[in-house]
């Protein structure tokens, strides 16, 4: 909205809507704590009542009077009632095509807060969310602190799109309105110096500066700050480089500072009075009491307060610019004149405006009386049963809000349209050169020993160097190769790939990504170049805003990495602009980000996250950074490979998703990458071994160092080739887990005696592959199942389809093996033994991620993983130190045989008559395992 417009604005029909929102926010919350379906036991509704009201004027500026459909908002999440008040009143509840909610739909929806939605039915949620009828270009507002600093990182990708030729909307602003205790959330403070540094001039922070918290009145320390909270935050913001307005005063005081003396009551309210005694004073409702206490404690104010009526006293007190629509409309619109700076308006508000509990100790949560809520039912002309109206059509009200809601709507239907045009061009041109391949094609073999982190830098170099190569070829540059036709398709993924790191992309091999491609806008003379001191081997760090820049370089604030990997992968689903990210970051460090990251998830954000080096596999690094954050969290897929292979299947599948937006359900991808290295070959190696990669095979198999009379030895029958392996098993790996040493099909596997399955993750599967081999010389075989992803074999994923993959395609199951047992009992009755196949899991991380898998086929299962604090050490030592070295495997493999073969079968008398039961001579695993580590007797 133009100035001119804002001219012309009414304040008295403002201020009218303003309190018919004011009552609609009331009566929602009043009804929501209030149903007849409650039931005994149910927990507190609760509500914010207080909270809703101090930003009602606030909202009321951005909804009536300044924001734009394709404007982004992030309000508190304790006003979200005033929200859905003003869209109410706007008509702008929408359904997912984006037709509006019928008058009913919608009083059902303002009925609905807080309430469980059956089936059809339009509720919101607790706070803003986006499963809201009114959700469209709000943040999710659960976690205070965090939408804040979301909107300015879609403010940034906003920016990054339109540098590099996508097509955004151009004049979108992003707003967000915090309260005045949120404000000292640490998220809000590393991002501050960011923002501005990034010179994100869209970006408008709004202060509802109430001066008080849940627990009651902010108490702050005046003496040593030099002033009040809003004195010290407007310091700070104009030191850390961001524009600072201050709106404290309505147009009553406004009027009183233009009288005489007014300039001493002015500086009274500014300077002397401390947010404190502001809020004790304005608990004083006796006018006499109220004009004497401040003759007697402020000295300076007796001229004017001699020369104003105590009802003018008592009315400018509360008088705050936070409750002047026009005069926030004002600040709103002069905090988008500044295109390189990101403004903080400080809007001066009273908690609890025009309820009864105003500035009271405790009114945050506090709900008003029904008697209260009648009251402001009836100033309204609302009557009867009718709880929810909006203003008849042919009131001023109502026309003012038709047109300006049809404005806003006819924006969200062209952001829409934007999208799906965006979504139309993305798809078209990524079939230009055919499907996209499976693999990135990356030469592991003439490397000695990779790791998957280092194979994450070849991905990322690859990608890099694919985007900036021309498809035409008399463009090429010295050196450069022209694209083959497998690298084709990865032409326009490429472009959109973008990376971020919190100071680690050196250290997480982003370091091709980084060099000479940093995104940002500040100017950098390359001093270094012009000296002729720059070494070429380091990456390039001086940033730009050329198409061909797609690094964001971070400080070390992993919190603001995460949320700024959530906006931009937020891009597909809000303009069709499926821009890739991807963030580094020391796993260990995931934890200092993990509401930021859950944030994401919540959200439905499309991302990649790389954790890495994770675990006590980082060995060297001993206990501080050993232990993983191993969550489990709806929309979130984690990978943990061991092979470089199966890292190069992932992350292109991954980005297929992402693309495709084929990604529901697991649109958070979590990689954790290792730097220790391992023996590629064994990946072919073993797989060659399995009997179903056999070629021509008759009979059985069996190994070369342990031969079984009329069995065929394995390395005299073809193999298929690594092609034709690699084409089934990338399927398996995509599923979540596969037999990479699978003894099915060998002389002598005898299921229920002495066969046993592995399954190992991420680097302990060198530890797994030794104690395989270890166990075979003692006739035990041991199957070996690389997990890949714990999400997909035993997490929510899994849960979603009853573990079908683990159940029924790895066909890992609970079958009992009935054998003839050595004793035989009297007559013709046969004593039997059952036995089952068992489980040993190994991973470098919480017990939980694998832990479920015997209870799930419903067999024995002891489970290796990180239990305690680490040391540092090599990772042979550390691994023996936590019990996941192979030792430490066959050792477990014993006791799960041996506990097995201690089960009893029993069976009823009835079944099979009177007959003796053999009786175990065993009676603890070890009898039958003998091992150095067990000196106990049973």
């Amino acid at each position: 909205m133009d100035n001119t417009n804002l001219k012309n604005a009414k304040p008295e029909v403002l201020d009218s809507i303003a309190r018919r929102a004011h009552y609609l926010a009331t009566q929602m919350i009043w009804q929501a704590n209030h149903r007849t379906d409650k039931e005994k036991g149910d927990p507190k509704i609760g509500g914010h009542p207080a909270g809703c009201a101090s930003s009602l004027h606030i909202m009321g500026a951005l909804h009536l009077l300044v924001k734009s459909g394709f404007d982004h908002i992030a309000n508190k999440p304790h006003a979200s009632p005033t929200d859905h008040a003003y869209n109410y009143l706007l008509d702008n509840l929408l359904k997912s095509d984006l037709s509006k909610l019928s008058l009913e739909e919608a009083n059902q929806a303002m009925h609905g807060l807080r309430k469980f939605s059956n089936g059809d039915e339009y509720v919101f949620q607790s706070y803003h969310s986006a499963y809201d009828p009114d959700q469209h270009n709000f943040f999710p507002s659960g976690s205070v602190g965090i939408p804040p600093v979301e909107a300015g990182y879609m403010a940034l990708a906003y920016r990054y799109a339109a540098e590099h030729g996508y097509d955004v909307p151009k004049d979108a602003h992003f707003w967000a309105v915090c309260g005045d205790s949120e404000f000292r959330e640490g998220s809000m403070y590393e991002a501050v110096p960011d923002f501005s540094e990034r010179e994100i001039g869209n970006l408008t922070w709004i202060l509802d500066y109430n001066r008080q918290s849940l627990d009651g009145h902010r108490l702050v320390n005046n003496a040593i700050l030099g002033g009040t909270d809003a004195d010290r935050v407007e310091r700070t913001m104009a030191a850390n480089g961001w524009e600072v307005i201050q709106v404290r005063h309505g147009g009553k005081r406004e009027a009183l500072f233009a009288k005489k003396e007014g300039e001493a009551f002015k500086n009274f309210l500014e300077k002397e009075l401390t947010d404190y005694d502001l809020q004790a004073l304005l608990l004083v409702h006796d006018l006499k009491l109220l004009k004497d206490t401040l003759m007697k404690d402020y000295p300076s104010l007796k001229k004017f307060l001699t020369a104003t009526a105590d009802q003018d006293v008592y009315e400018a007190l509360r008088d705050f610019g936070g409750h002047d629509m026009m005069s926030l409309a004002k600040a709103m619109m002069k905090s988008k004149e500044s295109k390189r700076k990101p403004t903080i308006i400080i809007a001066h508000t009273l908690k609890g405006w025009g309820l009864k509990a105003a500035a009271q100790q405790g009114n945050h949560s506090s709900l008003p009386h029904e008697d209260e809520v009648e009251e402001l039912r009836a100033k309204q002309g609302i009557t009867g049963n009718t709880l929810y109206a909006r203003f008849d059509e042919k009131s001023v009200e109502g026309k003012f809000l038709a047109a300006r809601g049809e404005k806003i709507y006819a924006d969200i239907k062209a952001q829409n349209a934007l999208k799906a045009k965006n979504q139309e061009f993305f798809l078209t041109k990524l079939a230009e050169f055919g499907d996209m391949p499976s693999s990135l094609e990356i030469n592991t073999k003439m490397t000695s020993y990779p790791h998957t982190q280092w194979m994450l830098g070849q991905l990322t170099a690859k990608l890099t160097r694919i985007s900036n190569t021309s498809l035409n070829e008399s463009e090429l540059k010295a050196g450069q190769k022209a694209l083959t036709d497998n690298e084709k398709p990865f032409k326009l993924p490429g472009e959109l790939f973008i990376s971020m790191a919190p100071d680690v992309g050196t250290s997480t091999n982003l370091n091709p990504a980084m060099d000479g491609k940093i995104f940002g806008a500040q100017e950098v003379q390359d001093i270094e170049a012009e000296l002729g001191v720059k070494d070429g081997k380091l990456p390039d760090l001086v940033p730009g805003e050329d198409v061909t820049d797609r690094f964001l370089r971070f400080e070390i604030a992993e919190g603001n990495v995460m949320s700024c990997v959530g906006a931009f992968g937020k891009m597909r689903d809000i303009v069709g602009v499926p821009i890739i990210p991807l963030m580094t970051v020391y796993d260990f460090f995931l934890k200092r980000a993990l509401d930021q990251y859950f944030y994401n998830l919540y959200w439905k954000s499309s991302f990649i996250c790389v954790g890495t080096p994770s675990g006590v596999t980082l060995s060297p690094e001993g206990a501080q950074h050993g232990w993983k954050s191993d969550v489990q969290i709806p929309n979130q897929i984690t990978w943990e490979p061991y092979f470089c292979q199966e890292l190069d299947w992932i992350m292109v599948d991954a980005i297929r998703r992402h693309v495709l937006n084929d990604n529901a359900g697991r649109s958070g991808v979590l990689l954790r990458l290792v730097t220790r290295g391992a023996e590629q070959k064994d990946f072919t190696k073993y797989l060659s071994k399995q009997a179903r990669f056999k070629v021509g095979l008759e009979g059985k198999l069996s190994r070369a160092e342990f031969p079984v009379a009329g069995a065929v030895n394995e390395e005299e029958v073809a193999a298929m080739s690594e092609a034709e392996m690699f084409a089934v098993v990338r399927e398996e790996v995509l599923k979540g887990a596969y037999f990479l040493i699978d003894y099915r099909g060998y002389a002598g596997y005898e299921p229920g005696d002495n066969v046993i399955n592995i399954f190992a993750m991420g680097a302990l599967v060198a530890e797994a592959m030794k104690a395989s081999e270890a166990l075979l010389a003692r006739g035990i075989y041991a199957n070996v199942i690389v997990v890949t992803s714990s999400d997909l074999l035993t997490g929510i994923q899994a849960h979603e389809n009853d573990y079908h993959y683990l159940r029924n395609e790895l066909g890992i199951n609970a079958d009992l093996y009935l054998k003839k047992a050595e004793e035989i009992s009297s007559g013709d009755l046969i004593t039997v033994a059952g036995r089952r196949i068992p489980i040993v899991s190994v991973h470098d991380g919480e017990a939980g991620l694998l832990d479920n898998l015997g209870s799930i086929i419903g067999v024995r299962q002891e489970c290796l993983a990180v239990r305690k604090h680490s040391k540092c050490g090599r990772p042979s030592e550390i691994f023996k130190y936590h019990h996941l070295d192979d030792a430490s495997i066959v050792e477990a493999c014993g006791k799960v045989l041996s506990e097995t073969a201690l089960e009893k079968v029993m069976v009823s008398e009835q079944a099979l008559g009177d007959a003796n039961q053999a009786s175990h001579k065993a009676a603890h695993w070890t009898d039958l395992w003998p091992s150095a580590t067990h000196s106990q007797k049973h």
